[in-house]
């Protein structure tokens, strides 16, 4: 009896009756003759055939016998990889990391989509956004999860809500707001930032209303969004906002409600409406405003940068006006003083308006004024630059002494630009941006009238950046020799700063000769030097 390997292991078990592969071959072959056995042959086919029954039984005990075995050790080899699994992961190094760094960790898991106001969220997604469904679902992969995710107070410490999503399936309602107070019940004391967006009046607004101002102590930053009037009416009275640091208004027409006027932190300002209905607020508190305002000027008595004269201590200002209609072509009446630092004017204007950046001019003094940033916004047409006014307003303000940062995204001419330049003594950062549709600004004669010599009066005696996005109407030798006579204006301690971006399609390519000048001196540590591409998403 031959003994049987299974898997190349000797099991012990065999049959003295099963065929060598000689035999098998043979019988085949017999078969397939269709002749009878000769009687040499009859007796050995007629004593497996006897035997064969006994022997299959036997193989079968023994198939049996090993498949329960089988069974066994692959049961104990399935425990062994889950137990081995579970010691790796109760070794793990997430093991270790303290509770306060996993729920960070957890923070960073915030989805960016989950804050949706205003753009056709559907109401199972607004459910997601009030059940914060990310952090249930890290809490199902154990127990210390869970307690993290549902006990750290700043993980629900960030509250979008959206009524206009309610509106589709009013008998959720209920549900609805069960989970908004779960979710502010979570936070604790945590200070709260909140996304708001209130269509009207009806109960759901009132609902989601009263929920939060029950916890008004604890917000930090707030943006309210909405499309009509009436949810001013539900903001109605003073409330205590200690903490309240940031405020984004954005409805049609706020109005003079007093909500916001206790906010002893709040320094941060972003609003849009009517130029004529500015909201009751701290203004001697505030230090940033953004300001979006539409095209509505009731009468030259408004201007869009009245907002300047409430606020004495602002510092950084961006305005995005749009001024395509209904612009009041005569002078404002009010006049903006202000001692704001950063002041950044996006404007969506009319092609050919030469008079709002004039207007804007003239209505400016700026006597702290570091950085000025002009440019449209949009993809609307460039504001056509007035350097008469400008010189003005320098003037008037005494940028002489203070102006380091201009910006210009503007239609004009290079020797207008250059005139404003040279009232600008003390600046160190200029963006130029031409405009594609109007002549050249950036020419071989602006950029001479930027060059640097020695114990000579140059343009800008002081500049240290100088970007540029153009079309290349320019000689490249002589943007080589601007950086060439730049490199002498430093004291070894930095390089001069040059980036030059090229609007596509390219009208050509840059000198090679030019090139190598440059990489020389950027190799001499004279000058950094950047080019390529204009992408507005990254310059």
């Amino acid at each position: 009896m031959n003994p049987l390997q299974v898997g190349g292991q000797v099991t012990g078990f065999s049959s003295a009756f099963v065929p060598t592969p000689i035999d098998v071959a043979n019988i085949k072959e017999l078969a397939r003759s269709g002749v009878f056995p000769i009687q040499s042959q009859l007796s050995k086919l007629r004593t497996t055939i006897s035997a064969a029954p006994a022997e299959l039984g036997r193989y079968d005990v023994e198939i049996e016998r090993l498949q329960a075995a089988l069974s066994r050790l692959t049961s104990e080899r399935s425990m062994l990889a889950s137990y081995t699994d579970f010691c790796r992961s109760v070794l793990s190094p997430v093991q270790r990391l303290p509770n306060e760094l996993l729920a960070n960790i957890f923070d960073l898991c915030f989805p960016e989509n989950l804050y949706v106001i205003f753009n056709e969220i559907s109401a199972d997604d607004e459910v997601d956004q009030l059940a914060r469904r990310y952090l249930l679902q890290l809490g199902q992969v154990c127990t210390r999860w869970y307690r993290v995710a549902m006990e750290t107070p700043k993980l629900w410490s960030n509250i979008a809500v959206d009524t206009d999503a309610w509106k589709d399936y009013p008998e959720e309602d209920a549900r609805r707001a069960d989970l908004l107070e779960s979710s502010l019940a979570r936070g604790r004391n945590y200070p709260l930032i909140l996304h708001v967006g209130i269509s009207d009046s009806d109960t759901c607004d009132v609902i989601v209303v009263e929920s939060l101002l029950r916890h008004a102590h604890r917000w930090k930053d707030v943006f309210v969004a909405s499309s009509g009037a009436p949810c001013v009416a539900l903001f109605s009275a003073m409330i205590n906002l200690d903490q309240l640091e940031m405020l984004d208004l954005s409805v049609s027409s706020w109005g003079q409600v007093p909500a916001f006027t206790n906010a002893p932190r709040l320094t941060s300002l972003a609003f849009s409406g009517y130029v004529d209905d500015l909201p009751l607020l701290p203004w001697t508190q505030i230090t940033t405003i953004t300001n979006s305002v539409s095209h509505d000027f009731p009468s030259p008595s408004y201007s869009p940068v009245s907002v300047l004269n409430l606020a004495p201590n602002l510092a950084v200002c961006t305005f995005y006006l749009d001024v395509r209609e209904d612009f009041p072509h005569e002078p404002w009446d009010v006049q903006a003083t202000s001692a704001v630092k950063e002041l950044f004017f996006l404007l969506l204007t009319s092609e050919g308006d030469f008079s709002v950046v004039a207007h804007l001019f003239d209505t400016l003094t700026l006597p702290n004024l570091e950085s000025l940033d002009i440019c449209p916004f949009d993809g609307g047409s460039p504001p056509i630059w007035s350097s008469t006014h400008f010189l003005a307003l320098v003037e008037r303000s005494g940028f002489d002494s203070c102006l380091t940062w201009l910006a210009i995204h503007a239609v004009v001419s290079d020797e207008e630009l250059l005139r404003c330049l040279r009232a600008l003594p003390k600046l160190e950062r200029l963006f130029v941006t031409e405009c594609r549709s109007s002549p050249a600004t950036i020419t071989d004669n602006f950029l001479r009238g930027l060059f640097f010599v020695r114990n000579i009066a140059s343009v800008v005696p002081k500049l240290q950046l100088l970007s540029l996005r153009c079309g290349l109407d320019f000689s490249d030798s002589v943007y080589a020799d601007l950086l060439a006579s730049r490199t002498q204006t430093f004291d070894g301690t930095s390089a001069f700063e040059s980036n030059l971006w090229w609007f596509e399609p390219r009208k050509r390519e840059f000198s090679i000769e030019a090139m190598e000048r440059i990489n020389q001196l950027v190799v001499d540590g004279g000058i950094i030097f950047n080019t390529g591409k204009y992408d507005p998403a990254v310059h």
